[in-house]
């Protein structure tokens, strides 16, 4: 009776299936940046099966104690059975702020679940942030300032009426080269341009005499005005030369030639 027994013991024993086993995995966390913990930041981590490291055997996520600061200590528990023999397995940290994932392992963190070869310590680094593709938007150029390509004429220079007869002129082209009459010669320069300023290189000017003393004055006073501009500005169809503090230089009108 008693060998029956025994036999009918170890036939149950061997039928039953072998209890669960409970493992206990602890480490630490961290990162060798010296950049704060995100606010608000959980830590988790994953034991991986790498033959499908996308379906993490087990998995443990707890929010960082604020003020956070590494090294995180990690506890996963878990049975054996999910232990398949032969397969290989690692862990996966990450550490996340409430919109993304900030670090993680660049490398799963290999070892035998089971009896772990030495302390666990996994090093993260910062995970890139995505970039979204931008498309620039178009180049539109600024319409050219609403003075070039027009002669203008001084009908004031220095706030005094220019004198009858005398014409002082400019002109200004797109590719910014500009001339015109002083009072009686001709004169070329340079213009820098743009919405507000105008400002003209060095007056290069033909060698005439001048008739009168009276046009001699007024081209002297012209070219003057010209080195003294620094901004621009129009009134009705009027061109207003303006110095550095915004006085004004000179009046000039549409030549009707």
């Amino acid at each position: 009776m008693r060998i029956v027994l025994a036999m009918v013991a170890l036939l149950l024993a061997l039928a039953s299936p072998a209890l669960a086993a409970k493992v206990t995995l602890k480490g630490d966390v961290t990162y060798r940046e010296r950049i704060a913990l995100p606010p608000g930041g959980t830590l988790s981590v994953s034991l991986i099966d790498l033959a499908a490291p996308d379906k993490p055997r087990v998995s443990a996520k707890a929010a960082i104690a604020g003020p956070g600061q590494v090294p995180l200590t990690f506890t996963l528990n878990f049975d054996d059975t999910v232990i398949v023999a032969g397969h290989s397995y690692a862990l996966v940290a990450e550490i996340a702020g409430p919109d993304a994932v900030w670090f993680r392992n660049a490398e799963p963190y290999a070892l035998d679940p089971l009896a772990p070869a030495a302390p666990i310590l996994i090093i993260v680094n910062i995970v890139p942030k995505d970039t979204a593709v931008v498309t620039p938007e178009p180049v539109v150029a600024p319409p050219p300032p609403p003075i070039l390509d027009i002669t203008w004429q001084a009908e004031t220079i220095g706030g005094a009426p220019v004198a009858r007869g005398i014409v002082s002129s400019l002109s200004i082209a797109s590719d910014m080269r500009a001339g015109g009459r002083g009072g009686c010669n001709s004169w070329f320069a340079q213009a820098e341009l743009n919405a507000e300023r105008l400002i003209f290189s060095a007056v290069a000017a033909t060698r005439m005499a001048c008739v009168s003393d009276e046009a001699t004055k007024q081209e002297d006073n012209f070219f003057a005005t010209l080195a003294a501009t620094r901004f621009w500005r129009l009134d009705k169809d009027h061109l207003i030369l303006l110095d550095a503090g915004g006085v004004e230089l000179a009046n000039l009108g549409k030549s009707r030639f």
